[in-house]
């Protein structure tokens, strides 16, 4: 891109220059900027962001190699990560030479022995989130019956006692 300081103005330029070497994905050690990531047609910059909070704070990675052979795709399976970061995560496998020509396909395969979508993934995680939460629902109402039952049986026994 030809950045003209005469026309842009020195500070553009300088501030054009610095955000196109930055890093836009960070998977522990590896460094992607939108070069590098537009070099596979990946310009997801934004979901790249959310995949490097993720990757980095959440799982703990140590680089795009360790995802690739360590890292369970039910492990990125969250409710903040869609599938444009997964995309992104594909991309990176692809720069490092990760997973022949389909990379992301083959790390499915590695992990899960088939192929099923991201989508059906979440769909499932979400699933049984609402099965922990309606049992959890249950078992309050089963706590907070037996013990409306305790504490009537005891205001009847007092009553009772006096009457």
């Amino acid at each position: 891109m030809d950045l003209s300081a005469s026309i842009l103005g020195k500070s553009v330029v300088a501030y054009l220059t610095e955000r196109q070497a930055a890093a836009v994905l960070r998977i522990g050690r590896d460094v992607f900027t939108r070069s590098s990531l537009s070099s596979v047609a990946c310009f997801n910059f934004l979901a790249a962001a959310n995949l490097s909070k993720i990757l980095n704070a959440e799982l703990q990675v140590k680089d795009t190699r360790f995802v690739y052979e360590h890292i369970h795709p039910d492990r990125v399976a969250l409710p903040r990560l869609g599938a444009v970061s997964l995309a992104v995560l594909g991309a990176a496998f692809e720069i490092k030479g990760l997973g022949g020509d389909t990379p992301l396909d083959s790390w499915f395969r590695k992990h899960r022995g088939s192929a099923v979508t991201f989508s059906t993934l979440k769909h499932k995680d979400e699933q049984e989130r609402a099965k922990e939460k309606r049992e959890l629902k249950a078992r309050k109402a089963t706590r907070r019956n037996t013990a409306h039952t305790i504490r009537v049986e005891r205001f009847e026994k007092r009553m009772s006692a006096h009457g």
